[in-house]
């Protein structure tokens, strides 16, 4: 992957929460127009299918106390981000979008699942003809990838916890 063309990478795409949340279409289409690269949050619903959210609950951004790992694809289509008409996306929604047209910068969410949900993103990667890699705090699901996909570019994140 090379992102050396891109000055920018829109962290969640490029939103407001106004009438653009993090991590939806409009802010993805939006950061796609500024010729931004894209990093997004991909999860896995109770019933397996993967949405791109940050949060492990639903709490800040759509104002419930659920958590996406613990819902089906059709209780998370009931939520709305940051009181505006849109919707937590589906990951291959968001392929379908961004066909392309730039990078994409994915990090998968710490999961206890991983050993399902990975094979589901990939499977979804293999039918997409643009660039990414792959990122995650979860030390599992980058060694899962050397171990699977050694030819995808993947990357371990941490942080401090002070």
């Amino acid at each position: 992957m090379n992102l050396d063309s891109y000055t920018f990478t829109a962290h969640r795409g490029l939103f407001n929460n106004k009438d653009i949340p993090e991590n939806s279409m409009k802010a993805f289409e939006a950061a796609m127009q500024k010729g931004f690269a894209i990093e997004l949050d991909v999860q896995m619903t109770k019933d397996g299918y993967l949405v791109v959210f940050h949060d492990k609950s639903l709490k800040r951004v759509c104002g419930l106390k659920d958590e996406i790992t613990m819902l089906t694809l059709n209780e998370v289509k009931q939520a709305r981000l940051c009181g505006t008409d849109s919707m937590i996306p589906t990951f291959e929604d968001v392929l379908m979008l961004v066909d392309g047209r730039v990078p994409l910068l994915i990090e998968v969410k710490e999961d206890d699942n991983y050993e399902e949900l990975m094979p589901k993103l990939i499977a979804s990667l293999e039918r997409y003809e643009g660039e990414y890699m792959i990122e995650s705090f979860d030390p599992r699901i980058v060694l899962w990838l050397k171990k699977n996909h050694p030819s995808i570019i993947r990357g371990q994140l941490s942080s401090r916890n002070d």
